[in-house]
Formats: C-alpha cells, structure tokens, sequence
C-alpha cells in the first residue's frame, strides 16, 4: 500500500487564527480588521485558501493529495497591530471550537497560527487556544501546528501540540511549502511512523526585528546547522523561532524547538545547542543607522536608483502606523528630483477623492494616529492619480501572501506628487512586499531615485532585485531596534540587550 493510501479517508479539521500583536500600540484589533484582511468560516476556508500561497493552502493542497476528508473550521488574519480586543478574541475562539465540536469525531487537527498574539486578558493567546481545542479533541489525536518563525513560545505551547513547525525564511516565502510539510507530518503521524518528543530552549534575550532576517548572521548560521541537524533519521523538525520583541510577554525572545522521534533527550541537546549558537552571535545582526536626512543625502550621491531607504521604526509588519513621515520630510527639504514613500492616511485620501484627478492640494500628511511616528508634514501638490487600492503581487511567493493571499487590498489611495516626491496615500496600511503596490497606480519602481519601505525585513524579497542600495534610516516609531524605549512589564528579566 502507498504511503499515501495509507492515511486515506482520515477526517483531519483544519483552520488558523494568525495575529502578530504590538503591545505597546494604542490602536487594538477588531474583528473588522481580521474581516478587511481575512475571515473564512466553513467550506468557504477551502475554496478561497486552496489555491492561496499561504501556510493553510499549502495543508490543504498536500491534505487533498492523500485524500482524506477536510473539515474546515475558520481562517482569521489580521494586519499587526496591538492587542486583540476580547470580543474579537472570544468571537474567534468560539468559532473554531465551536465548528470543531461539530467535526468530531476526526483523526488529526492542522492549525495555522502565529505564535506572538496577544489578547485583552490573554498574553498565550496560542497556546489558549491550543488547550481548549485540545479538550475537545482528546490526548492522543495529534495536532501539528505551523507557526510564523516571530512567535514567541511558552512551554505550555510545545506541551500541548503533538508537532510545532514555523517558517524557515524572513521574508516569509516558504510559508506554502511549509504547510505542504505539515500535512506531511501528519500523515507519518497517522501513520505511526513517529513518536513524537519536542524539546524548547530559550536564550535570555530579544531580537529587534531588523535583527530577523534569516539570510544574515546571526539566524543564518542557526539555520544552517539546523539543516544539517534535521537530515538526520531520528530528528523530525526544527522550528528556529527569532521571536516577537514588540509583545510584552513572559515569554518573549527567541527560541527553538526540536521535534525527534522518541528521542526526548536528543531533542534537548540540539535545542541547547541551537540556543547557544544563537546567544553566541546575536550581535552580528543589527545594521548601522543614519537620520534621515544624512540617509537622504547619501541616497542622492548614486549615480542610479532607486536606492532603498529603510523606515523599518516604522515597520508596518511588526503593527506600527505606517504613516510615519520623518523620511518625507526629509525628501522634501533636499529638493530630491524622484523619490517615493507610502503612506497610509485616510484623511489625506479623502482630500484627493474630494478635490479629484489632476487637482491641487495642500494638506498635512501622516503623523496623526499616535506620537510614536512623528509629525505629519503640510505638502503642495497635484494628484496624479486616484485608485480603489486592489491589486494582485507580482511575487508568487511573498510576505503578504504567507497570510492574506495574492490579491491585495488598500482601500481607496492616491498617488499625490510633490515637486520631486510621489507619495502613494492609502486608506488602510499595507507593508512594502510586491512592486505592484506602486506600479498599480502608475508609479514605476525602477525609474526612482530612492524608494522609502516601511519594513525590517520583509521587502527584500521585492525590493532587493532592483536596488543600487539599502540605506538604514533611525527614524521615530514603534518598531525602533532601541528596544530600550519600550516599558516591559511581564518579561522575564534578566535579558539582553535590556540588563
């Protein structure tokens, strides 16, 4: 009998619930903000993710391969922001158990979820979750969970999952492949074939995100020889988890987690051994930071463009703003003859919808929803062009579509030029990880000087194939590398680089 006929006809549940949560932003998130990005009940998880590149498409299409029978539950994703209301969290706990309960009786769960979500009055939103699905499927049916590699894990998390397996890359583009594996997982575990024993270790220490990146020191010499490790026959998987720093946890930080087969004591030693490479190196990471304005001059002196200048403090994918306009600001005073920034402000779209194409107008952009991103800056210009902000990634694999899809959604935008400066306006915040998000509109990436993302790491898949340059800028915002601003309440102390 094929491997693959062997687990034939099982009933596996599926679903995912998936938040990155910024503690220390004012702004929480509603379930309108899981319903502008992703929010599927039922059969409609099967047919709108399917053919999605994200963790839960990738379960599906390999579930679908060995034929067993799929039992959706919901899908749920929001952009980062801060701390999910309890409604919301509440509402999307009782769907999932709720549609579960109705499942049962099924012979595994896949779940994609993210690892660093918080709740109003529940700082393990995961492993909340994962205790009362656990109740309600029972011990001994396994759960594999596939985690974003930004989760910050308690033990609590690893005990209650059979297997825990997270994305290898930042920017996120083996999600996909990652739940291909996943369901691969399940299958051995249907099987028999592994008995599963996790070992967790944690160094005592944060990463800032622009510390995360996996193809540069320090996660990737931690990648490396977890890939040696895990060719071995009795290692299953290895999760190394670069964590969350912007979620005031306990358990915040880094961590790795070793799945072997009924090696319990093996899966300790590697998961040391990781942790300590990791701790050995976690300096080699951090990139060299200019203001903006010295950003913005060096950025003139190359002979092309675009040369990529990175408002990572403003980093949209870790929940911040994204309307941070000190990097506008700076264009600006320099006359620079072609430069482009996005900015999410609905206020300042709905001047350009109201005073139409082809008009000129003055208003302030950015630096209105909080003080952690600066002041907004009043600008003259003319709007180029008006747009309902869908647009499909050029990118098949993308940070974007690791969770919401391919097709994107901005709500309405603008594209408001000022002397020398495109500045893309869009209702909802939305992270620098396709070129079509300019190109959409009519603003051509590869004919700029210099190119604003507001992004740690995640727009290099795009942007890296058509920069001259990467510029790192220090600009205000909340996901700022000085993590030294930020008042922790429930780390776990001492920790590096606090102590």
């Amino acid at each position: 009998m094929s491997a693959k006929r062997a687990s034939a006809g099982s009933r596996i549940a599926i679903g995912g619930i998936l938040h990155e949560t910024h503690t220390f932003m004012e702004q929480p998130t509603a379930m309108a903000d899981f319903a502008a990005q992703s929010l599927h009940f039922g059969e409609d998880v099967l047919s709108t993710m399917r053919n999605s590149r994200t963790g839960i498409g990738g379960m599906i299409e390999r579930a679908l391969e060995y034929n067993w029978q799929l039992l959706p539950t919901l899908y749920a994703a929001a952009m980062p922001a801060g701390l999910v209301t309890e409604g919301a969290y509440r509402k999307l706990l009782s769907e999932l158990t709720n549609r579960l309960a109705q499942c049962m009786p099924v012979d595994g769960l896949l779940l994609a979820l993210h690892g660093a979500m918080v709740a109003e009055g529940e700082l393990d939103a995961e492993a909340d979750i994962l205790a009362q699905v656990r109740d309600i499927v029972g011990g001994k049916t396994p759960i594999v969970v596939l985690l974003d590699m930004h989760g910050n894990i308690s033990p609590r998390l690893v005990e209650l999952a059979d297997v825990l397996l997270a994305y290898d890359t930042n920017p996120h583009i083996d999600a996909y492949a990652r739940g291909l594996e996943a369901a691969e997982i399940m299958a051995r575990l249907l099987r028999r074939e592994v008995r599963p024993r996790t070992a967790l270790a944690r160094p005592a220490l944060l990463l800032p995100a622009q510390s995360t990146g996996t193809e540069a020191t320090p996660l990737s010499l931690v990648h490396a020889r977890a890939a040696e490790i895990e060719a071995e026959d009795d290692v299953t998987c290895i999760a190394v988890m670069a964590g969350f720093a912007y979620a005031d946890t306990p358990f915040t930080g880094p961590s790795i987690i070793v799945t072997t087969d009924n090696q319990p004591e093996l899966a300790h030693m590697y998961a040391k051994e990781l942790s300590d490479l990791l701790y050995r190196h976690h300096k080699s990471g951090l990139p060299i930071f200019l203001q903006p304005a010295e950003a913005v001059a060096k950025a003139t002196r190359f002979e092309r463009g675009p040369v990529i200048l990175v408002d990572s403090a403003d980093n949209i994918g870790g929940g911040t703003t994204g309307d941070g306009a000190d990097a506008l600001a700076a264009m600006l005073a320099q006359d620079v003859r072609e430069g482009t920034i996005v900015l999410a402000d609905p206020e300042a779209v709905d001047l350009c919808w109201t005073a139409g194409k082809g008009a000129e107008v003055t208003l302030d952009a950015g630096g209105k929803v909080d003080d952690w991103h600066g002041q907004p800056v009043t600008v003259t210009g003319s709007v180029r062009a008006l747009s309902d902000g869908v647009f499909e990634c050029e990118l098949p694999d993308n940070h974007f579509a690791s969770f919401y899809g391919s097709t994107v959604h901005m709500g309405r935008c603008a594209w408001l030029r000022v002397g020398g400066v495109n500045i893309l306006l869009t209702e909802r915040k939305t992270p620098p990880l396709d070129l079509a998000q300019l190109r959409h509109i009519g603003i051509i990436p590869e004919a700029q000087q210099m190119i604003v993302v507001k992004s740690a790491v995640a727009y290099r898949a795009a942007y890296i194939p058509i920069a001259a340059a990467v510029i790192e800028m220090d600009t205000a915002g909340l996901c700022s590398a000085n993590l030294s601003r930020f008042p922790y309440r429930h780390l776990k102390r001492p920790i590096f680089p606090l102590d």
